[in-house]
């Protein structure tokens, strides 16, 4: 009993040190999927995928019962499950951080970043989630600019003419 009182109040100080921004992580994800828009900020910047690309949509495909579906969106969605039962108790459980799981996660991002990489050559733009976002913030305002400036040419030449 004591034990699960101990655990308890870990959560507890966690939620109160971190719930503000979980809230609104929450808030940021059901925005995101009420509007149907992409919630890589990569993607809406510049258009491009991101490491993760394909982490959420494998993640609910992954609790959903289609595995195989999952891994062809994105392989890393297995280690979730895993880091996080690992994580909760580590800290949790345990009371203390452990480095062996942060020196696995940091390989974990390693790997993540080779694996675009090497999904950036393969597949881009032919497949989701390694696809281009046409609507993207960086191309719309390059678009601006390029029809300001095209523009603004046009009415210098007008008046040197």
């Amino acid at each position: 009993m004591r034990k699960i009182k101990e655990i308890g109040a870990r959560i507890l100080k966690d939620v109160r040190s971190y719930g503000l921004g979980l809230f609104m992580a929450a808030v940021y994800v059901l925005a995101g999927y009420l509007l149907g828009i992409s919630l890589c900020p990569m993607v809406r910047l510049t258009g491009l995928p991101c490491p993760g690309c394909g982490m959420t949509r494998a993640a609910v495909l992954f609790f959903q019962g289609h595995w195989k579906r999952a891994w062809q969106m994105h392989p890393f969605v297995y280690a979730l499950p895993v880091l996080a039962v690992w994580a909760f108790a580590s800290r949790y459980a345990s009371g203390r951080d452990s480095r062996l799981l942060k020196w696995t996660v940091a390989a974990l991002l390693v790997l993540s970043v080779a694996f675009y990489g090497y999904r950036m050559i393969t597949v881009f733009p032919h497949r989701a989630p390694m696809i281009y976002e046409q609507q993207n913030c960086l191309g719309i305002m390059w678009n601006v600019c390029r029809r300001h400036f095209y523009g603004s040419c046009i009415i210098f030449l007008n008046m040197v003419n």
